[in-house]
């Protein structure tokens, strides 16, 4: 029996070869949709929790509740409040936080820290020198605490000793190739220290849904004795392991009181300091912070991606539900003509759904196919690294399973019974037409996949209106033909040299002038002081970051003054003076900008003195239009050393760039021989802020393409099926006179009232969602209702395209034939 209802399936797709193609081609691409978003969706919610599951199993806490490792590891991320106002919140924590948790809350198993303060270091070994990004202090226990992949050394102990580093498999290869790194020295610099640190490991590099990404790591006991302990440098990532049935909860509520003996210096003192316990699975996808190192997901993106690819596959369904309704008609007298034969309802059904799962089948095999190759063509396609997780994995199996399942069962078995519900005498004699009910099922899918349609439509517009918002509005800095060089590391004489080197720089030709800073547009300053004005009580300090800067800072970047002047060389009085961006001015309460000049401020341990304030300029886009302004202010105080220079900023007037890129490396290596030569221009590092958001963008406009293509599939079949319905009616009409114009406005005006109905549904929901995505930007586009609308005839002319020929060929059928065959 199954062999005779498999040669009868084959020989039905085989027979209505269009209808075939059509299906397996609206199936496939549905089925590679779910497969490849589901694959970076399960990427995307992945971080971190290798490091944490592996090994760990699963126990049971005190309720019996079943919990992981991974869900008792949690970040403690930093904030603090005036009252009930939160004024900060990082991402980081301070060293002494976890030695003081751990003492105070018996519910902490276990703890780890690592530091990534001045994390960018120059590594050197004999004439090898290369600039690592991340090179960071880390607790002994790091690598028992999360699970790194581990290849030489001692793990237990190869970051207890003083002067000891541990590498990451591609850093031990960049540094010594083929030869044993263990034992080896390094010197490991910045632009005040520099560490000669022994080999004593090598791991595995961090997987790339890791969200710290480092090469080297060195021991704690090397960091200075005063940073293991500190309450006032928030600069470390602390992770918490609880122990089982701990709410982390109850740790937050406790801090604050805490906190109060361990507020040892002057500032921040009269603010609230609280915690936030984030769970290791939710640090990649929440919002980013200040001080967050990574590069962060959009959790918002991936549940709009999760639920497209969901879309995607419902309306792939649709359409083969619509297409095969569509062919009743042309089965109806197959179906009569078996029951007459003694064909029971079940095996009708059976070849119905075998007719299903050989289809199924078919499309499965070209969904996993087609995601394959798109998981190589399509990261080229957005200039991405290519990480988007594992196309089939036991996630993956099973969730494809369940899918396929419910699949079958709905687009196999709602035709099945709608064929077998014929009557075989009324099916024989040609009298047979379709229940009121089918009907109106039919109508609310194709009105369902037009409301995802017009959703797809309106969100590719808000997403590519917000891209393009962003990347054309003023950032307030002149950024073009800037060349700009990572600070040198520790040398002899630093101070001399780099002066030397701005000169040097200063008279080259094709260069307009240079100048030095702790940040340059498109990176966080990074740099935070507790400040208030002089006269204000303690209470009134506030954070805010501070940029160190020279005289050419402002002129060269083109900041706009709005009160005072810029730092002027020829004034030494400047050394101690304050600019002041507007937010700046708000905070520390000034009645307006003008108001602010002359002004005195203390800073944050500062020598016993008070700087002034000479100027005050426009609120500027330091970073990407996503982030809010914050208080800004540039100074150059000598007694604050411990914040350096870090770039060196060269404003280029050639077109000759190879040439100037090579005169500038020459004036470095005559100077600075302990240091790499590393440099990027300014236009390219900023823009690359937004690389997520095209990135995304192009990912929704894609996928949004392919949604409305299936959707083409299913206005085709309904298309089909309506002229076929209505054969009879069209014959009469046109007997009756009717033109060619008035019949095809017939067939497809139902489609555009179905149109009509969904954009009520959609246009609302459209709006929702754009605002909601929105929200991550702290600057945006406004929200028009011509963008709202805007799909609706984009739709109609799609509807009038994929129907006007087929409708234009019913039109052009002769009343005689279409009223005999009728």
């Amino acid at each position: 029996m199954f062999r005779h209802h498999l040669k009868t399936a084959i020989r039905s797709l085989r027979a209505s070869k269009t209808s075939t193609i059509i299906n397996l081609l609206g199936l496939g691409l549905g089925l590679a949709a779910f497969i490849g978003i589901g694959a970076y969706v399960r990427y995307e919610r992945s971080y971190d929790l290798m490091l944490v599951d592996a090994g760990g199993g699963t126990r049971k806490d005190g309720k019996g509740v079943e919990e992981h490792g991974g869900e008792r590891v949690y970040r403690v991320e930093s904030q603090f409040y005036k009252g009930s106002q939160m004024t900060d919140d990082w991402a980081t924590s301070t060293n002494g936080y976890a030695l003081a948790l751990k003492d105070h809350f018996p519910e902490i198993a276990d703890f780890t820290r690592i530091s990534w303060s001045n994390s960018e270091r120059v590594v050197r070994y004999g004439n090898t020198r290369f600039r690592e990004e991340h090179v960071c202090f880390a607790d002994s226990n790091f690598f028992s605490f999360f699970q790194y992949g581990w290849i030489e050394g001692n793990k237990t102990t190869a970051l207890t000793g003083v002067n000891a580093v541990v590498l990451s498999a591609s850093a031990a290869h960049k540094y010594f190739g083929t030869a044993d790194p263990l034992g080896k020295i390094l010197e490991i610099s910045t632009i005040s220290t520099s560490y000669p640190c022994q080999v004593t490991g090598v791991f595995q590099d961090p997987p790339p849904n890791s969200t710290m990404q480092f090469s080297m790591l060195i021991s704690w006991a090397t960091s200075p004795v005063w940073s293991r302990k500190t309450w006032y440098v928030h600069e470390s990532y602390t992770w918490l392991k609880l122990k089982p049935g701990t709410h982390p909860e109850a740790i937050e509520a406790g801090f604050p009181a805490m906190a109060e003996g361990y507020k040892d210096g002057p500032a921040l003192k009269d603010l609230r300091w609280s915690i936030h316990l984030v769970p290791i699975a939710d640090v990649h996808l929440n919002a980013a912070k200040q001080y967050e190192v990574e590069t962060k997901g959009n959790r918002l993106a991936v549940q709009f991606l999760d639920m497209l690819s969901l879309f995607i596959l419902l309306i792939a369904c649709v359409n083969y539900i619509n297409l095969s309704t569509s062919r009743a008609l042309e089965r109806a007298r197959e179906v009569g003509i078996r029951k007459v034969s003694g064909a029971r309802p079940y095996q009708l059904i059976a070849q119905f759904m075998l007719e299903s799962l050989l289809l199924s089948v078919l499309a499965l095999i070209l969904g996993i196919g087609l995601a394959c190759l798109a998981a190589i063509v399509i990261p080229a396609w957005l200039g991405s690294d290519g990480h988007y997780g594992t196309i089939i994995d036991a996630a993956f199996c099973w969730r494809i399973g369940l899918v396929f399942l419910t699949f079958i069962l709905a687009s196999g078995l709602y035709p099945a019974l709608v064929l077998t519900r014929f009557q075989p005498i009324t099916v024989l004699k040609g009298r047979y037409s379709f229940s009121k009910g089918g009907g109106v099922l039919r109508k609310g899918l194709v009105t369902f996949q037009f409301v995802v349609c017009l959703i797809l439509i309106a969100g590719t517009l808000g997403v590519y209106r917000q891209v393009l918002y962003m990347r054309q509005q003023d950032p307030g800095v002149d950024m073009q033909q800037t060349l700009v060089l990572r600070a040198p590391v520790r040398t002899t004489d630093y101070a001399e040299k780099t002066r030397a080197l701005k000169n040097t720089l200063s008279v080259l030709p094709g260069v307009s002038g240079v100048t030095t800073s702790g940040a340059v547009p498109g990176k966080e300053v990074g740099e935070f002081l507790a400040n208030r004005r002089l006269g204000a009580d303690q209470s009134e300090e506030r954070t805010y970051e501070m940029l160190k800067v020279d005289h050419d800072f402002i002129p060269q970047y083109g900041l706009q003054l709005i009160a005072g002047r810029a730092f002027d060389l020829s004034r030494p009085t400047d050394s101690l003076g304050l600019v002041l961006n507007e937010s700046a001015v708000r905070q520390f309460g000034f009645a307006s900008p003008e108001d602010a000049i002359g002004k005195e401020v203390w800073l944050e341990v500062n020598p016993g003195r008070t700087d002034h304030v000479i100027g005050v300029i426009r609120d500027y886009h330091q970073r990407s239009l996503q982030m809010a302004y914050t208080p800004l202010i540039l100074f150059m105080d000598p007694a604050y050393k411990w914040i350096p220079a870090q770039y060196f900023s060269v404003r280029v007037t050639t077109k000759d760039i190879p040439l100037i890129v090579e005169k500038v490396r020459q004036a470095w290596d005559g100077l600075f021989l302990e240091s790499s030569f590393d440099y990027f221009f300014l236009n390219d590092f900023y823009d690359r802020q937004y690389r997520t958001d095209r990135q995304f963008a192009k990912v929704v406009s894609l996928f949004s393409a392919l949604a409305i293509f299936i959707g083409v599939i299913g206005l085709f079949g309904l298309t089909a099926y309506s002229a076929a319905r209505r054969t009879k009616e069209i014959g009469v009409r046109k007997v009756l006179g009717a033109s060619i114009r008035q019949i095809m406005g017939l067939l497809t005006m139902d489609f555009i009232w179905l149109l009509l109905v969904a954009s009520v549904v959609a246009v609302p929901l459209s709006a929702w969602g754009l605002m909601e995505w929105l929200q991550e930007f702290a600057f945006r586009a406004p929200l028009s209702p011509a963008l709202l609308v805007a799909p609706i005839p984009v739709l109609i002319a799609v509807i009038l395209v994929t129907t006007g020929w087929l409708t234009f060929r019913a039109a052009l059928v002769s009343p005689v034939r279409s009223l005999k065959e009728e």
